[in-house]
Parts: structure tokens; sequence; C-alpha cells
């Protein structure tokens, strides 16, 4: 299974925060985390290469733009009538980051800027993951949760900064301490060797057996 070509919809279809949050608990996903996902990661080895997502947006887009992320600061960009997976852009290339079961298939809908276009990362590209990309896709329809949970490349990601901020239209990755727990939302899972706790939302170096991840903030 490849990733497709991008469609505008695929993110514009994206639920808000707070309701992909709901969707989240309504469904049980904690569940299927800690148990048939989590197992599923570390029987393929991919648990270091990529995280859970909880689907959302925190605003929409047009149809000539990609959410795309440069130093931790994710805004639209205009990319035209391009749907292909990698755009060059800027002597670098615009590349694919997160991505979502739609129209059966995995299909990117948010992205990241790699200065050096010869470097873009292959992910989700030819056969390297095929079948870990079958297995998962069968677990979120089998559990309802193809509309709740995404994939997401950990290439580039700064553990320091755990937690997401919107600000006009422009998604900002800050430290943790900067903000109250009664604000946050779960919104990145990573997983450890051994599950000993089922979260640790910390910005500290990986301990054994954690599942750590990213907070998006509650406007």
């Amino acid at each position: 299974m490849e990733a497709q070509m991008y469609d505008p919809d695929a993110y514009n279809s994206l639920p808000t925060l707070s309701i992909g949050a709901q969707n989240f608990q309504d469904k049980g996903a904690r569940n299927v985390l800690l148990s048939d996902i989590r197992d599923l990661f570390l029987r393929r080895g991919v648990h270091e290469r990529y995280g859970i997502a909880l689907l959302h947006r925190h605003f929409p887009i047009t149809a000539t733009q990609r959410l795309v992320d440069y130093r931790n600061v994710s805004a639209p960009w205009d990319v035209g009538g391009n749907a292909d997976p990698i755009v060059p852009k800027y002597q670098g290339a615009i590349v694919p980051r997160s991505y979502r079961l739609f129209r059966d298939s995995f299909m990117p809908y948010e992205f990241d800027f790699a200065e050096d276009e010869e470097s873009s990362h292959p992910v989700l590209q030819g056969t390297r993951d095929a079948e870990f990309l079958m297995e998962l896709s069968a677990l979120l329809e089998q559990h309802g949760l193809e509309d709740v949970l995404g994939l997401r490349t950990l290439d580039g990601r700064d553990p320091e900064l755990s937690v997401e901020v919107t600000e006009g239209r422009a998604n900002i990755m800050l430290p943790r301490k900067a903000f109250g727990p009664e604000s946050l939302i779960e919104a990145l899972w990573v997983f450890g060797p051994e599950l000993v706790d089922a979260c640790h939302w910390v910005s500290s170096p990986f301990r054994k057996g954690e599942m750590r991840g990213i907070w998006a903030q509650q406007s």
C-alpha cells in the first residue's frame, strides 16, 4: 500500500481538535492504542519511525494550499494545483509528515519542508512498510478508528517541544512547562519497547517502558 496523491479534502474534512478528542473517547481508542496498535508497532519494528496522531485540524486551508511545518511552525503554503506527494519548493521539497486512511489508502494531510530536496524521506513509498500499513489499516477499520487516528512520521521531531499551540493560521510547538494540564489534549503517541505506564506527557528523554507524545492546546 503506497501513499496516494494529495487531496485537499484529506485535510479539510478533519474534525476540530475538540471533536477529534471526543471521537477518541467515544470510540475507546485508548484501549486499542495500548494493546493491538502498540503490539503491531513493536512487532514490525516501526516504533522509532512512526507515531499515532489524533486526527484533527485547527483551521481550514484552500484547495491550493498545504499545511507545512518548518522549524516547528506549521502554516499554509501555496502549491498551486500540484497533487504530487512531494513538491519541490525553495530549493528543497515539501514532503509528507502525517497520513490518514482516506478513500481506501493512506493519504498525506500534513507536511514538512526538507531544505535538501535530495534528502526527502521515502516513507510510505514503495514496499518498505507495505505489510505494516496493511495491518494498521485493518486494525483501524476493525475498531472504527479510521477517522480518529492517523500515522505520523517521527523524522525531525524535537522531543523538548511537546505542546502544539495555534496562533492565527499557524501551529507552533512549545515546551510543555508553559501550560497547565487543564487546557491540553493528547495529540500524538510514541511507543516504547515495554509498556509500564500508559502515558508520560513529559519532555524528558525516553525512560524504559514509556509511551509518550504531544499535547495540543484547546483554544
